[in-house]
């Protein structure tokens, strides 16, 4: 994806796949194999693991925080802001700072939403200089931290330290923007501007201190509504709404595979290999690709090495790869096209396990559900 105005990034990044080292507390662990399991149990208990099974509802103080970034596109950020304040469980203020980081000026439409003062951020200290501090205050022991739509801002973290190579490692925030969807089913919106003036609390909007100051009076107020303290809102959802930079890790990860597979369907008519599955066409839904990224980008390689084609539309194949879902609508489109597409159910086809299926190239121009 070509960037918005923003021009490239000027340095070589490494891909998300690349990223299989994390630190938790001093150790440093190897996390590829949980990054690629489809099981969330099984990311669950690694991280229990390597955590010591520390209770997430066991915190005396919870920091609110926001990040701002001056440029953003696909998966390069340049974080020119990290703002947080530090509570105690009764409400009251225990620290507040915003710190700033050395980024390019924002240009189109982010000059409009990054309201942080270029001023204060083009000649501030590099990341690598604001990186050990930054860390420090989102690890920091018998803490809970919480920000709107945190996946955002974890996102923009790792992405920071993914593109200056420094080390990626674990921490966990609750995501108030769920929570409050949950706790204010009938509020509206659910923006930190919209949230804060309906509920009567003063707001600087996109300033990350500000965001991140009201980020916590919203979820107070919203716990105060539900008649609860904000430590048992935050305890009721913790299952649904507590998410932590392994989730962003492996959400990126197989993102990344996805558009590694969109690239494959640009070769379309130009594979020069001649092999079994010459002529033949495979198209895969986009809920198959999402639920199971990796073993689809092996059989879409596979499919490739044996001369067929991995495309993007049903309308130029002649296999669609079948979940098994017969009330989905590309399923009834497959039906409508009268044996046009011939049609085959994945679990046919693999065996579930990544990387290794059956030798499938003679059994595809029999292998049939009808």
């Amino acid at each position: 994806m070509r960037p918005n105005g923003q021009g490239r990034p000027r340095r070589a990044m490494r891909t998300w796949a690349e990223t299989t080292n994390m630190d938790f507390g001093s150790t440093t662990v190897n996390v590829e194999k949980a990054v690629r399991s489809r099981s969330t149990q099984d990311v669950r208990m690694f991280i229990l693991e390597n955590t010591g099974g520390a209770d997430p509802c066991s915190f005396s103080r919870i920091i609110s925080f926001d990040t701002e970034c001056s440029v953003n596109y696909a998966d390069h950020c340049e974080m020119c802001s990290f703002g947080y304040a530090e509570f105690d469980l009764d409400g009251n203020k225990l620290a507040e700072e915003e710190i700033y980081i050395k980024a390019r000026p924002a240009k189109g439409r982010l000059k409009e939403k990054c309201q942080a003062d270029p001023e204060k951020y083009v000649n501030a200290p590099v990341w690598k200089e604001q990186y050990q501090k930054i860390r420090k205050i989102l690890t920091r022991p018998d803490t809970a931290y919480i920000a709107h739509s945190c996946k955002s801002d974890i996102g923009f973290l790792m992405q920071m330290n993914r593109g200056r190579f420094t080390n990626q490692f674990y921490f966990r925030v609750y995501d108030t923007l769920g929570i409050l969807q949950d706790a204010l089913p009938n509020i509206g919106k659910y923006n930190l501007p919209y949230l804060a003036d309906a509920l009567g609390i003063e707001h600087d909007s996109h300033v990350s201190l500000s965001d991140a100051i009201v980020c916590f009076h919203v979820l107070e107020e919203a716990a105060s509504m539900n008649g609860k303290t904000v430590k048992e809102m935050l305890t009721d959802y913790r299952a649904q709404h507590l998410f932590d930079s392994m989730d962003v890790l492996r959400d990126n990860y197989r993102i990344e595979l996805r558009h590694q597979l969109d690239d494959l369907k640009k070769r379309q008519g130009k594979n020069p290999i001649e092999g079994p599955l010459t002529g033949k066409r495979f198209a895969a839904t986009k809920k198959m690709e999402k639920e199971d990224p990796e073993a689809m980008m092996a059989f879409a390689r596979f499919i490739l090495r044996n001369g067929g084609e991995y495309v993007s539309s049903m309308v130029s194949a002649n296999i669609f790869m079948w979940d098994g879902d017969k009330d989905s609508s590309d399923y009834a489109f497959a039906k409508g096209r009268k044996g046009a597409l011939k049609i085959l159910r994945i679990d046919q086809i693999l065996d579930g396990r990544y990387g290794r299926f059956p030798e499938v190239c003679e059994n595809l121009r029999l292998l049939s559900i009808e």
